[in-house]
Protein backbone atom coordinates (compact mmCIF):
# COMPACT_ATOMS: atom_id res chain seq x y z
CA UNK A 1 0.00 0.00 0.00
CA UNK A 2 1.24 3.49 -0.87
CA UNK A 3 0.14 6.52 1.20
CA UNK A 4 1.28 10.05 0.43
CA UNK A 5 0.25 13.48 1.69
CA UNK A 6 0.20 16.79 -0.13
CA UNK A 7 -0.45 20.06 1.70
CA UNK A 8 -3.08 22.00 -0.21
CA UNK A 9 -3.18 25.03 2.06
CA UNK A 10 -1.81 26.34 5.34
CA UNK A 11 -4.21 24.11 7.29
CA UNK A 12 -5.41 21.60 4.70
CA UNK A 13 -3.93 18.52 3.08
CA UNK A 14 -4.95 15.72 0.72
CA UNK A 15 -4.07 12.08 1.36
CA UNK A 16 -3.57 9.72 -1.58
CA UNK A 17 -3.90 5.97 -0.95
CA UNK A 18 -3.09 3.32 -3.54
CA UNK A 19 -4.44 -0.14 -2.72
CA UNK A 20 -2.84 -3.01 -4.61
CA UNK A 21 -4.14 -6.62 -4.93
CA UNK A 22 -1.38 -7.81 -2.57
CA UNK A 23 -2.95 -5.70 0.21
CA UNK A 24 -6.23 -7.56 0.24
CA UNK A 25 -6.16 -10.77 -1.85
CA UNK A 26 -5.27 -13.05 1.06
CA UNK A 27 -8.06 -11.78 3.35
CA UNK A 28 -10.63 -11.88 0.52
CA UNK A 29 -9.70 -15.46 -0.37
CA UNK A 30 -10.03 -16.45 3.30
CA UNK A 31 -13.52 -14.92 3.54
CA UNK A 32 -14.66 -16.57 0.29
CA UNK A 33 -13.32 -19.93 1.46
CA UNK A 34 -15.44 -19.54 4.57
CA UNK A 35 -18.45 -18.74 2.36
CA UNK A 36 -17.69 -21.90 0.36
CA UNK A 37 -17.81 -24.07 3.48
CA UNK A 38 -21.18 -22.63 4.51
CA UNK A 39 -22.88 -21.97 1.17
CA UNK A 40 -26.13 -23.73 0.40
CA UNK A 41 -26.53 -23.65 -3.40
CA UNK A 42 -29.13 -25.81 -5.18
CA UNK A 43 -27.47 -28.74 -6.98
CA UNK A 44 -24.45 -28.87 -4.70
CA UNK A 45 -23.84 -30.50 -1.37
CA UNK A 46 -22.98 -28.05 1.45
CA UNK A 47 -19.27 -27.34 1.36
CA UNK A 48 -18.84 -28.60 -2.19
CA UNK A 49 -19.83 -25.54 -4.21
CA UNK A 50 -17.01 -24.69 -6.66
CA UNK A 51 -14.83 -21.83 -5.47
CA UNK A 52 -15.21 -20.08 -8.84
CA UNK A 53 -18.98 -19.98 -8.42
CA UNK A 54 -18.66 -18.60 -4.87
CA UNK A 55 -16.30 -15.94 -6.15
CA UNK A 56 -18.70 -15.02 -8.95
CA UNK A 57 -21.64 -14.83 -6.53
CA UNK A 58 -20.00 -12.97 -3.66
CA UNK A 59 -16.58 -11.76 -4.82
CA UNK A 60 -17.58 -8.24 -5.76
CA UNK A 61 -19.37 -7.48 -2.49
CA UNK A 62 -16.63 -9.05 -0.35
CA UNK A 63 -13.97 -7.16 -2.32
CA UNK A 64 -15.73 -3.83 -1.80
CA UNK A 65 -16.26 -4.46 1.95
CA UNK A 66 -12.66 -5.51 2.53
CA UNK A 67 -11.18 -2.63 0.57
CA UNK A 68 -13.34 -0.07 2.37
CA UNK A 69 -12.38 -1.57 5.74
CA UNK A 70 -8.71 -1.60 4.76
CA UNK A 71 -8.85 2.03 3.62
CA UNK A 72 -10.51 3.14 6.86
CA UNK A 73 -8.08 1.24 9.09
CA UNK A 74 -4.96 2.34 7.22
CA UNK A 75 -6.08 5.96 6.98
CA UNK A 76 -6.58 6.24 10.74
CA UNK A 77 -3.35 4.33 11.36
CA UNK A 78 -1.49 6.80 9.11
CA UNK A 79 -2.92 9.79 10.99
CA UNK A 80 -1.85 8.21 14.28
CA UNK A 81 1.63 7.23 13.07
CA UNK A 82 2.28 10.66 11.59
CA UNK A 83 0.91 12.31 14.78
CA UNK A 84 -1.37 14.50 12.71
CA UNK A 85 -3.78 16.71 14.68
CA UNK A 86 -6.81 16.98 12.47
CA UNK A 87 -10.11 18.85 12.70
CA UNK A 88 -13.28 16.84 12.25
CA UNK A 89 -12.71 13.76 10.10
CA UNK A 90 -11.11 13.16 6.68
CA UNK A 91 -13.54 13.70 3.81
CA UNK A 92 -13.48 11.71 0.54
CA UNK A 93 -12.29 13.79 -2.41
CA UNK A 94 -14.70 12.59 -5.09
CA UNK A 95 -13.12 14.82 -7.73
CA UNK A 96 -9.68 13.21 -7.53
CA UNK A 97 -10.79 9.66 -6.71
CA UNK A 98 -11.42 7.86 -10.01
CA UNK A 99 -14.56 5.79 -10.53
CA UNK A 100 -13.93 2.42 -8.92
CA UNK A 101 -14.48 -0.89 -10.68
CA UNK A 102 -14.94 -3.29 -7.77
CA UNK A 103 -13.04 -6.14 -9.37
CA UNK A 104 -9.85 -7.75 -8.12
CA UNK A 105 -6.52 -7.59 -9.88
CA UNK A 106 -5.96 -3.87 -10.19
CA UNK A 107 -4.65 -0.95 -8.14
CA UNK A 108 -7.31 1.36 -6.70
CA UNK A 109 -6.72 5.02 -5.77
CA UNK A 110 -8.48 6.91 -3.00
CA UNK A 111 -8.12 10.59 -2.10
CA UNK A 112 -9.13 12.22 1.20
CA UNK A 113 -9.13 15.88 2.24
CA UNK A 114 -8.19 16.83 5.80
CA UNK A 115 -8.31 19.93 7.96
CA UNK A 116 -5.23 20.32 10.16
CA UNK A 117 -5.31 21.71 13.68
CA UNK A 118 -3.52 25.06 13.89
CA UNK A 119 -0.64 25.84 16.21
CA UNK A 120 -1.21 28.77 18.57
CA UNK A 121 0.28 30.46 21.62
CA UNK A 122 -1.53 30.11 24.93
CA UNK A 123 -0.23 31.83 28.05
CA UNK A 124 -2.42 31.85 31.14
CA UNK A 125 -1.30 34.49 33.63
CA UNK A 126 -2.49 37.63 35.38
CA UNK A 127 -2.32 39.60 32.16
CA UNK A 128 -5.65 37.94 31.38
CA UNK A 129 -8.48 39.39 33.49
CA UNK A 130 -11.78 37.52 33.67
CA UNK A 131 -14.92 38.46 35.59
CA UNK A 132 -15.77 36.28 38.58
CA UNK A 133 -19.29 36.92 39.86
CA UNK A 134 -20.07 36.13 43.47
CA UNK A 135 -23.61 36.00 44.82
CA UNK A 136 -24.09 38.41 47.70
CA UNK A 137 -25.87 36.69 50.59
CA UNK A 138 -27.73 39.67 52.04
CA UNK A 139 -30.00 39.91 55.08
CA UNK A 140 -33.12 39.41 52.98
CA UNK A 141 -31.78 36.09 51.66
CA UNK A 142 -30.78 34.98 55.15
CA UNK A 143 -34.26 35.90 56.40
CA UNK A 144 -35.80 33.74 53.70
CA UNK A 145 -33.59 30.75 54.52
CA UNK A 146 -34.42 31.14 58.23
CA UNK A 147 -38.16 31.20 57.46
CA UNK A 148 -37.87 28.16 55.17
CA UNK A 149 -35.99 26.17 57.81
CA UNK A 150 -38.41 27.13 60.55
CA UNK A 151 -41.24 25.87 58.35
CA UNK A 152 -39.37 22.67 57.50
CA UNK A 153 -38.67 21.86 61.14
CA UNK A 154 -41.98 23.20 62.42
CA UNK A 155 -44.93 21.31 63.89
CA UNK A 156 -48.48 20.78 62.67
CA UNK A 157 -51.28 22.48 64.65
CA UNK A 158 -55.03 22.93 64.18
CA UNK A 159 -56.11 26.57 64.40
CA UNK A 160 -59.78 27.45 64.80
CA UNK A 161 -59.87 29.97 61.93
CA UNK A 162 -58.42 29.55 58.42
CA UNK A 163 -55.39 31.66 57.54
CA UNK A 164 -53.31 32.30 54.39
CA UNK A 165 -50.88 29.40 54.90
CA UNK A 166 -53.37 26.80 56.11
CA UNK A 167 -54.42 23.47 54.62
CA UNK A 168 -58.12 22.61 54.69
CA UNK A 169 -59.39 19.03 54.81
CA UNK A 170 -63.01 18.50 53.80
CA UNK A 171 -65.56 17.10 51.42
CA UNK A 172 -66.37 18.23 47.88
CA UNK A 173 -69.96 17.71 46.65
CA UNK A 174 -70.95 18.54 43.06
CA UNK A 175 -73.93 20.86 42.57
CA UNK A 176 -76.46 21.19 39.75
CA UNK A 177 -77.33 24.43 37.97
CA UNK A 178 -79.80 25.34 40.76
CA UNK A 179 -77.23 24.88 43.51
CA UNK A 180 -78.59 21.56 44.75
CA UNK A 181 -76.47 18.47 45.35
CA UNK A 182 -76.27 16.56 42.08
CA UNK A 183 -77.57 13.01 42.27
CA UNK A 184 -74.75 10.59 41.42
CA UNK A 185 -72.44 13.59 41.04
CA UNK A 186 -68.82 13.85 42.10
CA UNK A 187 -68.22 13.30 45.81
CA UNK A 188 -64.68 13.34 47.19
CA UNK A 189 -62.90 13.86 50.50
CA UNK A 190 -59.74 15.82 49.88
CA UNK A 191 -57.63 18.78 50.91
CA UNK A 192 -56.81 22.18 49.51
CA UNK A 193 -54.02 24.59 50.33
CA UNK A 194 -55.28 28.14 50.69
CA UNK A 195 -52.27 29.97 49.25
CA UNK A 196 -52.43 27.79 46.11
CA UNK A 197 -55.88 29.16 45.24
CA UNK A 198 -55.18 31.56 42.39
CA UNK A 199 -58.65 33.17 42.24
CA UNK A 200 -58.59 36.02 44.78
CA UNK A 201 -62.37 36.07 45.34
CA UNK A 202 -62.52 32.34 46.14
CA UNK A 203 -59.45 32.60 48.37
CA UNK A 204 -61.18 35.40 50.28
CA UNK A 205 -64.20 33.13 50.82
CA UNK A 206 -61.98 30.46 52.36
CA UNK A 207 -60.06 32.82 54.66
CA UNK A 208 -61.72 33.09 58.07
CA UNK A 209 -63.74 29.88 57.76
CA UNK A 210 -64.10 27.58 60.75
CA UNK A 211 -64.75 23.87 61.13
CA UNK A 212 -68.19 22.99 59.71
CA UNK A 213 -68.44 25.96 57.32
CA UNK A 214 -69.54 25.30 53.73
CA UNK A 215 -68.04 27.29 50.85
CA UNK A 216 -69.45 27.16 47.32
CA UNK A 217 -67.08 27.63 44.36
CA UNK A 218 -65.87 26.26 41.01
CA UNK A 219 -62.71 24.21 41.74
CA UNK A 220 -61.16 24.70 38.27
CA UNK A 221 -61.66 28.44 38.51
CA UNK A 222 -60.17 28.37 42.00
CA UNK A 223 -56.91 26.72 41.03
CA UNK A 224 -56.64 27.59 37.34
CA UNK A 225 -54.86 24.24 36.96
CA UNK A 226 -56.36 21.09 35.45
CA UNK A 227 -53.91 18.71 37.15
CA UNK A 228 -54.40 20.18 40.63
CA UNK A 229 -58.18 20.19 40.21
CA UNK A 230 -58.19 16.55 39.05
CA UNK A 231 -56.24 15.51 42.16
CA UNK A 232 -58.51 17.56 44.41
CA UNK A 233 -61.71 16.01 43.05
CA UNK A 234 -60.35 12.50 42.50
CA UNK A 235 -61.14 12.46 38.76
CA UNK A 236 -59.16 12.43 35.51
CA UNK A 237 -57.78 15.53 33.80
CA UNK A 238 -60.02 14.82 30.80
CA UNK A 239 -63.08 14.94 33.07
CA UNK A 240 -61.92 18.23 34.57
CA UNK A 241 -61.56 19.82 31.13
CA UNK A 242 -65.25 19.17 30.48
CA UNK A 243 -66.37 20.18 33.98
CA UNK A 244 -68.19 23.47 34.58
CA UNK A 245 -69.91 22.73 37.88
CA UNK A 246 -69.73 24.45 41.23
CA UNK A 247 -69.14 22.43 44.37
CA UNK A 248 -69.88 22.74 48.05
CA UNK A 249 -66.76 22.31 50.15
CA UNK A 250 -67.41 21.47 53.81
CA UNK A 251 -64.48 22.33 56.10
CA UNK A 252 -63.81 19.32 58.35
CA UNK A 253 -60.35 20.23 59.63
CA UNK A 254 -57.94 23.16 59.52
CA UNK A 255 -54.21 22.48 59.71
CA UNK A 256 -51.18 24.71 59.64
CA UNK A 257 -47.47 24.30 60.03
CA UNK A 258 -46.31 26.36 62.99
CA UNK A 259 -42.71 27.55 62.52
CA UNK A 260 -40.11 26.07 64.85
CA UNK A 261 -39.06 28.18 67.78
CA UNK A 262 -35.69 29.91 67.48
CA UNK A 263 -34.00 27.95 70.24
CA UNK A 264 -31.04 25.62 70.75
CA UNK A 265 -33.12 22.54 69.93
CA UNK A 266 -33.96 24.00 66.52
CA UNK A 267 -30.35 25.11 65.89
CA UNK A 268 -29.13 21.59 66.66
CA UNK A 269 -31.63 20.03 64.22
CA UNK A 270 -30.48 22.26 61.38
CA UNK A 271 -26.73 22.16 62.16
CA UNK A 272 -26.15 19.08 64.31
CA UNK A 273 -22.99 18.96 66.40
CA UNK A 274 -22.02 22.61 65.84
CA UNK A 275 -23.02 23.83 69.31
CA UNK A 276 -24.90 26.91 68.09
CA UNK A 277 -26.62 28.61 71.01
CA UNK A 278 -27.85 31.98 69.69
CA UNK A 279 -29.81 33.39 66.76
CA UNK A 280 -26.83 35.52 65.79
CA UNK A 281 -24.58 32.44 65.49
CA UNK A 282 -27.34 30.60 63.62
CA UNK A 283 -27.76 33.37 61.04
CA UNK A 284 -23.99 33.62 60.62
CA UNK A 285 -23.78 29.89 59.91
CA UNK A 286 -26.59 30.14 57.36
CA UNK A 287 -24.70 32.94 55.62
CA UNK A 288 -21.49 30.89 55.57
CA UNK A 289 -23.21 27.76 54.25
CA UNK A 290 -25.01 29.77 51.55
CA UNK A 291 -21.79 31.41 50.38
CA UNK A 292 -20.10 28.00 50.14
CA UNK A 293 -23.05 26.59 48.18
CA UNK A 294 -22.89 29.48 45.70
CA UNK A 295 -19.21 28.88 44.87
CA UNK A 296 -20.20 26.07 42.50
CA UNK A 297 -22.67 28.42 40.77
CA UNK A 298 -20.01 31.13 40.49
CA UNK A 299 -17.52 28.64 39.04
CA UNK A 300 -20.12 27.44 36.54
CA UNK A 301 -20.70 30.98 35.27
CA UNK A 302 -16.96 31.65 35.35
CA UNK A 303 -16.43 28.69 33.01
CA UNK A 304 -18.56 30.49 30.40
CA UNK A 305 -16.58 33.70 30.90
CA UNK A 306 -13.33 31.73 30.48
CA UNK A 307 -14.53 30.24 27.21
CA UNK A 308 -15.65 33.62 25.84
CA UNK A 309 -12.46 35.40 26.94
CA UNK A 310 -9.97 32.86 25.62
CA UNK A 311 -11.78 32.33 22.31
CA UNK A 312 -11.76 36.11 21.88
CA UNK A 313 -8.13 36.72 22.83
CA UNK A 314 -6.22 33.63 21.66
CA UNK A 315 -5.28 33.97 18.00
CA UNK A 316 -6.47 30.77 16.28
CA UNK A 317 -6.93 30.31 12.54
CA UNK A 318 -9.17 27.60 11.11
CA UNK A 319 -9.45 26.10 7.61
CA UNK A 320 -12.89 27.67 7.26
CA UNK A 321 -13.81 26.28 3.83
CA UNK A 322 -12.95 22.72 4.90
CA UNK A 323 -14.77 23.13 8.23
CA UNK A 324 -17.94 24.35 6.53
CA UNK A 325 -17.82 21.42 4.12
CA UNK A 326 -17.19 18.99 7.00
CA UNK A 327 -20.16 20.37 8.95
CA UNK A 328 -22.48 19.83 5.99
CA UNK A 329 -21.24 16.34 5.05
CA UNK A 330 -20.88 14.97 8.58
CA UNK A 331 -24.45 15.97 9.47
CA UNK A 332 -25.79 13.95 6.55
CA UNK A 333 -28.37 16.37 5.22
CA UNK A 334 -29.43 17.85 8.57
CA UNK A 335 -27.58 21.10 7.84
CA UNK A 336 -27.72 23.05 4.60
CA UNK A 337 -24.99 25.32 3.29
CA UNK A 338 -27.23 28.25 4.24
CA UNK A 339 -27.51 26.94 7.83
CA UNK A 340 -23.74 26.59 8.12
CA UNK A 341 -23.03 29.98 6.57
CA UNK A 342 -25.48 31.66 8.93
CA UNK A 343 -24.19 29.98 12.12
CA UNK A 344 -20.57 29.31 11.19
CA UNK A 345 -19.14 31.82 13.66
CA UNK A 346 -20.75 29.83 16.50
CA UNK A 347 -19.41 26.55 15.14
CA UNK A 348 -15.96 28.12 14.72
CA UNK A 349 -15.95 29.47 18.28
CA UNK A 350 -16.92 26.02 19.55
CA UNK A 351 -14.06 24.41 17.65
CA UNK A 352 -11.60 27.05 18.87
CA UNK A 353 -12.64 26.43 22.47
CA UNK A 354 -12.24 22.68 21.99
CA UNK A 355 -8.67 23.27 20.77
CA UNK A 356 -7.93 25.60 23.70
CA UNK A 357 -9.44 23.21 26.25
CA UNK A 358 -7.48 20.24 24.85
CA UNK A 359 -4.31 22.34 24.97
CA UNK A 360 -4.90 23.22 28.64
CA UNK A 361 -5.59 19.57 29.48
CA UNK A 362 -2.35 18.54 27.79
CA UNK A 363 -0.18 21.36 29.17
CA UNK A 364 -1.52 21.05 32.72
CA UNK A 365 -1.45 17.23 32.53
CA UNK A 366 -5.07 17.07 33.67
CA UNK A 367 -6.37 13.52 34.01
CA UNK A 368 -9.58 11.79 35.09
CA UNK A 369 -9.18 8.21 36.28
CA UNK A 370 -11.72 5.42 36.69
CA UNK A 371 -11.95 5.81 40.48
CA UNK A 372 -13.02 9.45 40.09
CA UNK A 373 -15.77 8.47 37.67
CA UNK A 374 -17.00 5.85 40.10
CA UNK A 375 -16.93 8.31 43.01
CA UNK A 376 -18.96 10.77 40.92
CA UNK A 377 -21.64 8.14 40.27
CA UNK A 378 -21.70 7.10 43.94
CA UNK A 379 -22.03 10.71 45.10
CA UNK A 380 -24.96 11.18 42.71
CA UNK A 381 -26.86 8.27 44.25
CA UNK A 382 -25.90 9.29 47.79
CA UNK A 383 -27.71 12.59 47.24
CA UNK A 384 -30.95 10.64 46.98
CA UNK A 385 -30.12 8.59 50.07
CA UNK A 386 -29.45 11.50 52.41
CA UNK A 387 -32.24 10.48 54.79
CA UNK A 388 -31.15 6.83 54.93
CA UNK A 389 -28.71 5.32 57.37
CA UNK A 390 -25.60 4.29 55.46
CA UNK A 391 -25.19 0.70 56.57
CA UNK A 392 -22.52 -1.64 55.20
CA UNK A 393 -25.16 -3.41 53.08
CA UNK A 394 -26.26 -0.10 51.60
CA UNK A 395 -22.67 0.89 50.79
CA UNK A 396 -22.08 -2.50 49.13
CA UNK A 397 -25.24 -1.97 47.10
CA UNK A 398 -23.92 1.45 46.09
CA UNK A 399 -20.72 -0.16 44.79
CA UNK A 400 -22.76 -2.59 42.68
CA UNK A 401 -24.97 0.19 41.31
CA UNK A 402 -21.95 2.30 40.36
CA UNK A 403 -20.25 -0.64 38.61
CA UNK A 404 -23.42 -1.40 36.63
CA UNK A 405 -23.90 2.25 35.70
CA UNK A 406 -20.37 2.54 34.33
CA UNK A 407 -20.73 -0.70 32.37
CA UNK A 408 -24.23 -0.15 30.95
CA UNK A 409 -24.34 3.60 30.26
CA UNK A 410 -21.29 4.57 28.19
CA UNK A 411 -22.86 7.80 26.90
CA UNK A 412 -23.59 8.95 30.46
CA UNK A 413 -20.07 8.02 31.52
CA UNK A 414 -18.73 10.09 28.62
CA UNK A 415 -20.80 13.04 29.85
CA UNK A 416 -19.42 12.60 33.37
CA UNK A 417 -15.83 12.46 32.05
CA UNK A 418 -16.38 15.63 30.02
CA UNK A 419 -17.88 17.33 33.08
CA UNK A 420 -14.93 16.36 35.30
CA UNK A 421 -12.43 17.55 32.70
CA UNK A 422 -14.37 20.80 32.35
CA UNK A 423 -14.32 21.38 36.11
CA UNK A 424 -10.56 20.79 36.26
CA UNK A 425 -9.90 23.10 33.33
CA UNK A 426 -11.96 25.85 34.98
CA UNK A 427 -10.15 25.36 38.28
CA UNK A 428 -6.76 25.48 36.56
CA UNK A 429 -7.57 28.68 34.67
CA UNK A 430 -8.99 30.19 37.87
CA UNK A 431 -5.63 29.63 39.58
CA UNK A 432 -3.66 31.31 36.77
CA UNK A 433 -5.54 34.38 35.55
CA UNK A 434 -6.54 37.59 37.29
CA UNK A 435 -10.02 37.33 38.78
CA UNK A 436 -12.10 40.49 38.58
CA UNK A 437 -14.42 39.76 41.49
CA UNK A 438 -17.88 41.25 41.25
CA UNK A 439 -20.48 40.86 43.98
CA UNK A 440 -24.03 40.76 42.65
CA UNK A 441 -27.47 39.82 43.94
CA UNK A 442 -28.95 36.39 43.42
CA UNK A 443 -31.53 37.74 40.94
CA UNK A 444 -28.81 39.53 38.96
CA UNK A 445 -26.75 36.34 38.92
CA UNK A 446 -29.67 34.25 37.62
CA UNK A 447 -30.29 36.77 34.84
CA UNK A 448 -26.62 36.81 33.83
CA UNK A 449 -26.36 33.02 33.96
CA UNK A 450 -29.46 32.58 31.78
CA UNK A 451 -28.03 34.96 29.19
CA UNK A 452 -24.87 32.86 29.00
CA UNK A 453 -26.98 29.78 28.33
Amino acid sequence: MEITRENTGELTATIKMVISPADHSESITKILKDYQRKANVPGFRPGHVPFGMIKKLYGGAVFADEVNKLVSDKLHQYIEDEKLEILGQPLPNTTLTPEIDWQEGQDIEFYFDMGLAPSFDLVLDENIAIDYHMIKVDDTMVDKYVDDMRQRFGSMTNPEVTGEKDVLFGEFVQLDADGNELAEGILNSSKLTVDLISDTDIRSKLLGTVKGDVVRFNPLKATGNVTETAAMLGISKEEVENLDSEFNFTVNEISTMSPAEMNEEFFEKVFPGMGITSEEEFRKQIRNESEKAFVADSDHLFAHHVQDKLVETVNISLPDAFMQRWLIESNEGKLTSEDVERDYSKYADGMKWQLIENRIIRDAEIKVDDSEIKDYVKDYYLQGWRTMQLTEDLLNRLETIADSFIKDKPSEVRRIVDSLYGQRVTSYVKSKVKLVEKEISYDEFIKLDSEKH
